[in-house]
């Protein structure tokens, strides 16, 4: 005899997701409807208002082996692993929000997948007047707080009449079957480069320029601010990086040319000037990961997880086919480096931070 399917929802509220998600659901047809249902997602996020962070690892090569690391005791603890895989051929991550993954392929297609669940959206062309391939550093993921609705935001830049716009598109998940404009701005005539757009996870989404930054409301959907970019220098023309850093946004420049030493900026939103907040560097890897890291190719910022910048650092091997690849979390307040266990060390890997959430869409395919 089935239990009524509110007295199932209360119950599945009360277990951990990774076990609804690797065992429960598999139980029966029943089970698995439930689970997958809009009012239990509705019912866990009420309950279960924030899923614990973790690391989402995507494999380059084949995305259907990415796997979820989840924090047990923040970055410098042990990680629980789950195969999450991306369903093959999709494209590759664009950007992360809530459980969400905003994928964009070779060929221009993108698509939003939950990959607890297995369930894609592919998402309507772009009205895009640029290369395909540069389109997807202008797109990201963002989730108005007040509603929980998800929305695409998309940058092109168009020239009219001898003059350089950028303008703004929104597309509503489940809602909108095309992009929508949604602002226009002129743009300088060296307009060539922008950032990737870096979400707040609250109702700022920063558009980051060759000449300013551009706050818009997720929400509201219009520009509410501009800001300076900050003046830092740039050895060897090495452009700095700008990560999300909870309620501010920050600015990690280069102080030299053999990524080594580094400056962390951030913003005061009353004022709208950049101070420097934090400076980093000379790092000793061996006490961090036990051994040398000789002639580094590349160190790269990928994001903040409270007080601690994770970031990536790559350095060839002799005779071996793929560079080696080690993480590493920066705890700006103790100055600890600590090597992040469970990514595999071989090249081919991106690493996101990521929730694990039972969201879904209103258009979906499961595999």
């Amino acid at each position: 005899m089935l239990l009524p399917e509110d007295l199932m929802l209360y119950l599945f509220t009360l277990v951990p997701l990774s076990c609804l998600l690797n065992s429960a659901r598999f139980v029966c047809i029943s089970w698995a409807t439930v689970i997958h249902s809009s009012r239990f997602v509705e019912a866990y996020e009420q309950s279960c208002p924030r899923s614990k962070l973790g690391l989402y690892v995507e494999n380059l090569v084949k995305q259907g082996r990415s796997y979820f690391l989840e924090f047990n005791d923040d970055v410098n603890g042990q990680f629980e692993r789950f195969d999450f895989g991306i369903p093959e051929n999709l494209g590759y991550i664009i950007s992360t929000c809530d459980g969400l993954l905003f994928l964009s392929s070779n060929c221009g297609q993108f698509f939003v997948v939950n990959p607890i669940l297995k369930c894609c959206l592919k998402i309507p062309p772009t009205p895009i007047s640029q290369q395909l391939l540069v389109v997807g550093s202008r797109c990201t993921i963002a989730r108005v707080p007040h509603t929980a609705k998800f929305k695409l935001f998309l940058l092109d830049v168009l020239e009219i009449s001898g003059n350089f716009w950028y303008v703004f598109y929104v597309l509503r998940i489940g809602i909108d079957n095309s992009w929508k404009e949604i602002a226009r701005k002129e743009a300088p005539r060296d307009w060539f480069f922008t950032w990737q757009p870096l979400y707040s996870g609250g109702n700022d989404l920063y558009w980051i320029t060759i000449d300013d930054i551009i706050v818009m409301d997720v929400d509201r959907e219009i520009i509410v601010e501009e800001y300076p970019l900050p003046n830092v220098p740039m050895p060897g023309d090495r452009v700095p990086i700008f990560l999300s850093m909870g309620d501010h946004l920050s600015c990690i420049a280069y102080k030299d040319e053999i990524y080594e030493a580094y400056q962390i900026y951030i913003l005061d939103f009353d004022s709208g000037e950049w101070s420097l907040y934090h400076e980093m560097g000379h790092f000793d890897y061996v006490a961090a990961c036990g051994h040398e890291l000789n002639n580094l190719s590349s160190v790269v910022f990928r994001f903040w997880v409270n007080d601690q910048i994770i970031f990536r650092v790559t350095s060839p091997r002799l005779n071996m086919l793929l560079d080696k690849v080690t993480h590493f979390g920066y705890n700006v307040k103790t100055k600890q480096l600590t090597c992040i266990e469970g990514i595999d060390a071989e090249g081919g890997y991106e690493v996101w931070l990521h929730t694990n959430s039972p969201v879904s869409f209103s258009s979906t395919q499961h595999s």
